[in-house]
């Protein structure tokens, strides 16, 4: 049983090493959870929920800019003890039920990292020869009906009745605070609490399960799907059957971003645009990098000119964030941003242009100017910095990867 297992020390540990490789995570996010997770108190906590007493705060309603747009999403905040409960909880269900799901699906899963699904597309298609079928499933997160779920998770978790009971009364109370006053509304399955990825996969199986029956490569992540077909007659009638089946889910295909794109076209999957002969980041990437780089070094330019940070400090925060967001931590199992990223692209023409930016970021900061002026820092006092190139990481890297 799921919820007598999170009280064993050894999960908890086997737990708390897998968060310290957490892309989210850092050691003093661990050492909070392990100042909960391994006390009595924590055991006593999975205790009231075994017996019933649903002991949790309300969640609090938070609205998110979507990237650089004016749409907003919603996101359920939850108290930082419950919000580490709900991790284990998810890293529990991960471990269980993870092998029910298709090989196809790759958001969320334990041991299917998206880099193998690269390959595979890069073996069947390498030339940009077959028909690419791109869909996506609009506010997935927001639109998951709790009684259709229901009708599949309960035959799911017949042998945990306590967690099936938790599990519905934590989506289905629907209340939470918004702006400090408590309001009752359609909440779904709570978009930002952490089983949420659990939840959605099981309520999308029968897509999966139909995707993976019918097309040799195939992909969900989260609401993003991609099918390959050898024909445009197959690809339009897969993408007909799979509307249908969103459909008798009660969710909705977002048709401004469908589409069959016809051999020879690039298109972009997860983060990658596929080209005929070449793989390389996507431009949406590259601007999402672009924009964080961009807004760090304005941020710290202005604590530089306020006085707040001497330009050898500012430098220092510059680098530190930059060789951070690139290269991660080195704790063994670490998948970093690079690490993902060189094992699917083929050029290294977007990661020069991002070396280029890095270097206007730290000449920014270093001179406070963006004309001519700034060329005063030279590449020779960017190498001193400590800065790792992109593209020489990836030249370095590449050998380990083929």
């Amino acid at each position: 049983m799921i919820f007598d297992d999170m009280k064993n020390t050894a999960i908890k540990k086997a737990f708390l090493a897998k968060r310290m490789t957490a892309i989210a995570s850092s050691a003093t996010k661990v050492e909070s959870m392990a100042a909960y997770i391994l006390t009595d108190r924590f055991n006593n906590d999975v205790q009231r929920l075994i017996d019933g007493d649903y002991y949790f705060d309300l969640p609090t309603l938070i609205l998110l800019r979507k990237g650089q747009s004016n749409r907003k999403r919603k996101v359920y905040s939850f108290s930082e003890e419950n919000k580490i409960l709900l991790q284990y909880l998810t890293f529990m269900l991960m471990e269980k039920y993870d092998d029910i799901f298709p090989e196809t699906l790759y958001s969320f899963r334990k041991n299917n990292p998206v880099g193998k699904l690269f390959r595979n597309i890069r073996n069947y298609d390498p030339h940009r020869d077959k028909y690419v079928i791109k869909t996506d499933i609009r506010s997935f997160g927001e639109s998951i009906e709790p009684a259709i779920l229901d009708k599949q998770l309960k035959p799911l978790l017949a042998d945990e009745p306590e967690l099936y009971s938790f599990i519905m009364w934590l989506i289905t109370r629907n209340r939470y605070y918004r702006t400090g006053k408590v309001e009752e509304g359609f909440t779904s399955v709570l978009p930002g609490n952490p089983i949420v990825s659990f939840l959605q996969n099981v309520f999308l199986l029968e897509a999966d399960s139909f995707m993976r029956e019918n097309v040799r490569i195939c992909s969900r992540y989260a609401d993003d799907i991609c099918m390959i077909c050898e024909d445009r007659p197959s690809a339009e009638h897969l993408m007909e059957q799979l509307r249908k089946i969103i459909t008798n889910l009660g969710l909705g295909i977002n048709e401004e971003k469908s589409c069959i794109v016809p051999p020879g076209v690039g298109y972009d999957l997860l983060g990658i645009k596929f080209e005929p002969d070449m793989t390389d980041i996507s431009e949406n990437t590259f601007l999402k990098v672009s924009y964080k780089m961009k807004h760090r070094a304005n941020s710290i330019c202005r604590r530089v000119k306020n006085g707040q940070l001497t330009r050898e400090e500012g430098l220092r925060l510059m680098v530190g964030y930059i060789r951070f967001y690139y290269y991660g931590k080195e704790e063994d199992g670490w998948i970093s941003w690079a690490d993902r990223l060189f094992q699917c692209i083929t050029t290294t023409k977007s990661l020069k242009k991002l070396d280029h930016l890095s270097q206007e970021c730290f000449r920014y900061i270093a001179t406070g100017r963006h004309t001519n002026a700034k060329y005063r820092f030279r590449y020779e006092d960017i190498r001193d910095t400590g800065y790792i190139p992109l593209v020489r990481a990836y030249y370095s890297r590449n050998d380990c990867y083929n």
